[in-house]
């Protein structure tokens, strides 16, 4: 009977945690930019990359990586955004072909006089062929801390084809402790 007990409580939480955010915990989401990857407008990376129009998750097109090695994609900068005390959030949807390896998100967040952290996307990257998957790194800005920069960044690890789509900042309130 304990075992029984044991497994429906499992059962449980593993269904609550894969249900996605609660109600109250998605209407907390504030967009704070969108780069939906319409055209090139505002990428900076200049080599490795293409618009196409044909491969979408929005319909609208994509940007393309073609990876003869391992790359760093220099998506995005912001420093236009003012906000401290919450969780950075960057989300994107990354789709892959023939990938001899892994590509996953990165976000570099300054402070001023402090440098540079990274959050990455490691646990989240796409391999092989894969369709599209949406992943989002969180960073967590406690009380007084206030980035200048954001630098959003797609690390390509190995040969192959990845497309990136519809990328997003987004802010929500920390976790309750």
């Amino acid at each position: 009977m304990l075992e029984r007990t044991a497994l429906t409580i499992f059962v449980c939480l593993l269904a609550s945690a894969c249900a996605g955010p609660r109600p109250e915990e998605a209407a907390a989401l504030v967009e704070l930019k969108h780069f939906p990857l319409d055209s090139l407008e505002e990428v900076r990376a200049v080599q490795g990359v293409s618009f196409d129009r044909s491969v979408s998750k929005d319909g609208h097109g994509s940007l393309r990586v073609d990876a003869d090695e391992s790359l760093l994609v220099p998506l995005f900068e912001v420093t236009d955004v003012h906000l401290h005390n919450a969780t950075l959030l960057c989300q994107a949807s990354l789709q892959s072909e023939k990938l001899n390896g892994e590509a996953w998100l990165e976000m570099f967040v300054r402070f001023p006089g402090r440098g540079e952290f990274l959050s990455r996307g490691m646990d989240q990257p796409v391999a092989g062929t894969m369709s599209w998957k949406t992943v989002t790194i969180p960073f967590f800005l406690q009380e007084g801390q206030e980035p200048d920069l954001i630098r959003l960044n797609l690390m390509v690890k190995g040969k192959g084809r990845v497309w990136i789509d519809d990328v997003r900042l987004l802010r929500r309130p920390l976790p309750v402790r």
